[in-house]
């Protein structure tokens, strides 16, 4: 008697989703060494701003330039990396100063710890000067939390009415333009404060 041959079953499928294109997650050594590329060059652009240059930085990660340039094919893909963790600190930093009671004081905070973070870190007042010349955006959530700080400073008078997110955020930008001449931030960021302020009626 012929039997007929059954069809071949299917192998089992795994019920893991799979994403399409989604990147294989690094080995063990490689994330490290990208880490240590990362805590480098965030050192080197405090220091030296802009001008560091990758051959530096991987020397200060301790690791080759080839492996440098595999995380991070050109110096503004590596710029970009950095931006973003400047940009989330920027939010926390916010984050703090709406947590105070006072309106006014949160806001003088505000500049006050921006501008000292400026003096402190020449990639930050980069970053700020590169958004003021219209070369990189502020995230979405950094410009929320600004508008929030900037609202409330406005109703308690701290704040010209007519002062927006756009003009803050240029403004930052010439503060740093200032600060990358002069150690005098604290200066600085008082005249910033006190001129912002909204005039008495």
């Amino acid at each position: 008697m012929t039997t007929t041959a059954q069809p071949s079953q299917p192998a089992a499928r795994s019920l893991r989703p799979v994403l399409a294109g989604a990147p294989r997650p690094m080995r063990g050594d490689a994330a490290r060494n990208r880490a240590r590329v990362l805590d480098a060059a965030r050192a080197a652009f405090a220091e030296d701003g802009a001008e560091v240059q990758m051959e530096q930085i991987a020397r200060r990660a301790g690791v080759g330039v080839g492996t440098l340039y595999r995380n991070f094919p050109t110096k503004q893909a590596l710029i970009n990396e950095l931006a973003q963790r400047w940009m989330d600190e920027r939010v926390e930093i916010a984050d703090q100063a709406l947590s105070m009671p006072d309106p006014a004081e949160a806001f003088g905070w505000f500049v006050r710890r921006t501008a000292e973070d400026m003096a402190g870190d020449a990639g930050l007042c980069h970053m700020f000067g590169e958004h003021s010349a219209g070369n990189c955006e502020m995230p979405d959530l950094l410009v929320e939390r600004t508008e929030m700080l900037l609202a409330r400073a406005r109703e308690a008078g701290a704040v010209r009415a007519d002062v927006s997110v756009s003009d803050f955020q240029a403004i930052l930008g010439g503060l740093s333009a200032a600060i990358a001449q002069t150690e005098k931030w604290e200066l600085f960021a008082e005249m910033l404060v006190t001129g912002l302020r909204a005039p008495c009626p």
